[in-house]
């Protein structure tokens, strides 16, 4: 015969078993929430970059260090550094991996880093570009390195 006790003591396993489960779910959700919204950064990003035309065109130039990049205004060209350090700071924030942001970006951080031509006119050792140095520095760091079968393109 089921008495109150028994029947307290039911009621706290399924109100127990209920918090587990709703405490499970909401973690998985918050968990591929943030995934989404990682990806969706990401891909944001990646278009803006893309479809500069501007960006683009230096980035063809930075590949061989061309000389004309010296004549490319000087606001373009740090608002393509300014750009790599968005990316940066997603980075430091945690909104992207660190290897997705080598797989993506972290080639075009290291042109733009070691262009001679690029840097005329822009003081390249200033403390103005310090979180773009480290993050080219951290980009550099992960070079070689290949990413691990989780870290793949894993937001």
């Amino acid at each position: 015969m089921l008495t109150l006790d028994i029947l307290k003591d039911i009621s706290i396993v399924i109100a127990g078993a209920i918090a587990l489960i709703t405490f499970v779910t909401g973690t998985m959700e918050y968990r591929r929430r943030g995934k989404q919204e990682r990806a969706e950064t990401f891909v944001h990003m990646r278009r803006r970059f893309q479809e500069s035309p501007t960006f683009r065109h230096i980035l063809d130039l930075v590949t061989t260090d061309d000389p004309t990049l010296a004549n490319i205004s000087i606001q373009d060209r740090r608002n393509l550094v300014g750009f790599l350090e968005e990316v940066g700071l997603l980075v430091n924030s945690g909104l992207l991996k660190p290897e997705v942001a080598r797989l993506m970006f972290g080639w075009y951080v290291e042109l733009v880093d070691q262009s001679q031509h690029f840097w005329t006119g822009l003081e390249p050792d200033s403390d103005y570009w310090h979180l773009f140095r480290r993050f080219a520095e951290r980009m550099r760091s992960l070079k070689g390195r290949p990413p691990a079968p989780d870290e793949h393109m894993n937001f």
